[in-house]
């Protein structure tokens, strides 16, 4: 099985449980049960961020670019494709730099949607952290922190799901594009 199966493998993967999230509870998260809600975007977020790291192995493989298996990561890789290259650009907004940075202007943007990402998955698979925003007597009942790290910013204006399927849609659709860049 090539990275590039794998890549594909984790954004099934990603998908189901996506899947299962909006059959929890009948579609309601809020009173779903926090373990299984918990579990469930756990795994979503492992395995959407899963698929930018097999991406950068089979980056590695393909474009022979010689960093070692062990070193492989999105960095490694934009440092050894050229500025301006498609492949560079597409991981760099696939895996953004975080660490100490702001959230971009605009949460939703496609820029921000990736930074969030990041942000998202790590306080939820490095953290244990709950993502969720929930909304008594208003809507969207449940949407997920705007920034997990500053929970003053509160909760996005978008549905969680909806939004966790555009994420999806995101980091799916810029796989696809650096496979047919290869």
């Amino acid at each position: 099985m090539s990275n590039f199966d794998v890549v594909n493998d984790r954004l099934f993967f990603a998908r189901r449980r996506l899947t299962e999230l909006e059959r929890l509870n009948n579609g309601d998260i809020a009173g779903a049960q926090p373990r299984d809600r918990q579990q469930l975007i756990q795994e979503f977020f492992f395995h959407l961020g899963g698929a930018v790291e097999f991406l950068a192995q089979g980056i590695n493989t393909s474009k022979s670019l010689g960093i070692d298996v062990e070193k492989v990561d999105v960095g490694a890789i934009c440092k050894k494709l050229p500025n301006g290259n498609p492949i560079r650009r597409l991981l760099e907004q696939l895996h953004p730099l975080t660490r100490g940075r702001s959230l971009p202007p605009d949460p939703y943007s496609e820029e921000g949607c990736h930074f969030r990402i990041l942000v998202l998955r790590n306080q939820v698979c490095h953290r244990g952290h709950n993502p969720f925003f929930f909304r008594v007597g208003s809507t969207p009942r449940s949407s997920l922190f705007i920034d997990p790290r500053n929970p003053n910013l509160g909760g996005s204006q978008k549905p969680a799901i909806d939004e966790l399927n555009h994420f999806w849609k995101l980091v799916n659709d810029k796989c696809q594009q650096v496979f047919r860049q290869l």
